[in-house]
């Protein structure tokens, strides 16, 4: 089989209100490109209210996709249903996993809720699973934008769902067929990112983070520059919350490789009319 070639860029960058509350950043992102080429995403928010929500969110992505990459290694899934037991699995590995690190610290695993994104990409498949109020955006092979996995809303205003504690609010989502790249983000970035309330997202926005993506060479270089994105004044303005972003893309030829100033320029209000699959 032939192996995919991808780009795969992440950063989390911690917000305004955490600076100045010296909070730490309680976002985490994670991936990993496996040797077959099948490409695992993830990201978390912890929980504002959580002491140590800043552990949680690190624990539930690293047990994700190890999880992920464990079965993937043992054996590839064949259909839609296979795929969600695979996905369903990583969830609850990381549920267990933040009620052992609570039950070692003698603490609450309340203290430890977070949200958990988590993306697996193949040749074939794209599958998803989401808790809590992240969302991801894909770029389909012929360019258009989709909302893949929307924020979900909690019972009350301004809330949503966390480990370990609301895994019954699991969505699962499987896709098949190629695409050209998918960007996970935490909440803090939402206000940029989609359209709300129809939740469709920005071209403005997501079209030169994934022009970037595809186009860079050096993985350092790139954090970097992702980084520098998600702390600049255009974006900081506009949430005070702590950032996170991984973008998984192809490769394209371009003349001209996209910049961090462009991307930190891109940003507006204008609305995505995107077909959903």
């Amino acid at each position: 089989m032939q192996t995919l070639t991808w780009r795969v860029v992440g950063a989390a960058a911690q917000g305004v209100s955490h600076l100045e509350a010296d909070l730490p950043c309680q976002d985490a992102q994670l991936s990993r490109i496996m040797s077959d080429g099948t490409v695992l995403l993830a990201v978390a928010d912890g929980a504002g209210s959580a002491a140590r929500s800043q552990e949680g969110s690190r624990c539930v992505v690293e047990q994700a996709l190890d999880t992920l990459a464990t079965a993937l290694d043992a054996q590839s899934p064949a259909d839609e249903a296979a795929w969600r037991a695979v996905m369903t699995s990583a969830f609850a590995t990381a549920h267990t996993a933040l009620n052992e690190l609570a039950a070692t610290a003698q603490v609450s695993p309340r203290l430890f809720a977070t949200t958990l994104t988590v993306a697996v990409l193949t040749e074939a498949w794209l599958v998803l699973g989401h808790l809590g109020d992240g969302c991801a955006v894909v770029q389909s092979a012929d360019g258009r934008l989709f909302t893949a996995v929307r924020p979900q809303r909690g019972e009350y205003v301004n809330t949503t769902y966390f480990l370990p504690h609301a895994l019954d609010h699991l969505e699962l989502a499987v896709y098949t067929g190629p695409i050209q790249a998918i960007a996970l983000t935490t909440d803090g970035l939402l206000r940029l990112a989609l359209a709300l309330p129809e939740l469709e997202p920005y071209p403005r926005f997501f079209d030169p983070l994934f022009a970037f993506a595809s186009d860079f060479t050096d993985q350092a270089t790139a954090e970097t520059q992702l980084v520098a994105f998600l702390t600049s004044e255009r974006v900081s303005s506009r949430t005070e919350d702590d950032k996170t972003l991984v973008i998984a893309a192809r490769p394209r030829s371009v003349a001209a490789p996209v910049t961090p100033t462009e991307l930190a320029t891109s940003t507006t209000e204008e609305q995505s009319h995107a077909d959903l699959p």
